[in-house]
């Protein structure tokens, strides 16, 4: 009798091992599927450089690899190139605590009045549908050619996502968690900081991801219009010497920025997540 007790059946253990299958070979999954990844751009880049020497395709018109990693090499050892990232960094980075970080706060605060928001809706669908292009040449004029006035584009370029995104996760919070908070005697402030924002973040944190993009793109159309450095500048300066590898060049510079920035909020939602959590 306590044999049968002591021994799980055969059932119970079965179903245990099958739930460790996935959990095991989901590194395997990640590492095939990141090695697919890289297979994928190693043979285009090595299909893009072979119909440039070949001739199959003009190495005018689009370049080739070789061509944008000397040009990523020669810019580098002048120090231009390091200029130019860190001078489009700087403008997103401060565009982005302005606008993205500051529209969230503005956003999670409009919780405290349903009144103020429903009737400053209509004003922020407003400015939230103008093209940053058709600001950008009244920001130039107001701020001058330097970096603020890319720094106001990128801000302008993330406020009015971050706003919204954030106060529809700050309207998303559990009434019953707000009604339980309220009857143990919480003040409206307590519920804010303890309930509101907490829940809110994942809201938070998708606004900011949305606006890593926004962000480059407002700091690059800002150096388009006005500026004599950055990586704006730099694809501005290939596209009118008819320079494609220079612009391609500036091109993939964006997209690791993206994908470096992407990398930090994806740090910080996880951080944010542990707080939240707790």
């Amino acid at each position: 009798m306590t044999a049968v007790l002591t021994q799980p059946p055969a059932e119970a253990v079965q179903p245990s091992r099958r739930r460790r299958q996935p959990l095991a070979a989901a590194p395997w999954r990640r590492i095939g599927l990141h090695s697919l990844q890289v297979a994928i751009v190693v043979a285009a880049l090595a299909a893009w450089e072979f119909g440039a020497r070949s001739g199959a395709i003009s190495s005018f018109l689009f370049g080739s690899p070789s061509a944008v990693w000397d040009i990523l090499v020669r810019r580098a050892r002048s120090g231009q190139l390091w200029t130019d990232i860190g001078v489009t960094t700087v403008e997103v980075l401060l565009g982005f605590l302005i606008g993205a970080v500051g529209g969230s706060v503005l956003g999670l605060l409009l919780w405290y009045s349903r009144f103020v928001a429903d009737l400053t809706a209509p004003f922020i669908a407003a400015i939230g549908s103008i093209p940053v292009l058709a600001v950008a040449p009244l920001t130039i004029i107001w701020f001058g050619t330097e970096m603020t006035s890319k720094v106001v584009i990128v801000a302008f370029s993330c406020v009015v996502v971050s706003l919204t995104t954030s106060y529809r996760g700050a309207r998303r919070t559990d009434p019953d968690l707000i009604n339980l908070m309220k009857s143990f005697g919480a003040s409206r402030s307590q519920i804010f900081r303890k309930l509101v924002v907490p829940s809110a973040m994942s809201w938070v944190v998708s606004g900011l991801k949305l606006n890593i993009g926004f962000a480059l793109v407002g700091a690059i159309v800002g150096e388009y219009i006005s500026s004599d450095a950055g990586v704006g500048h730099m694809i501005l300066l290939g596209s009118s010497n008819f320079t494609i590898s220079l612009v391609i060049a500036g091109i993939t510079i964006v997209m690791v920025m993206v994908l470096v920035f992407n990398v930090l909020v994806t740090a910080l939602e996880r951080f944010l997540g542990h707080w939240e959590g707790s």
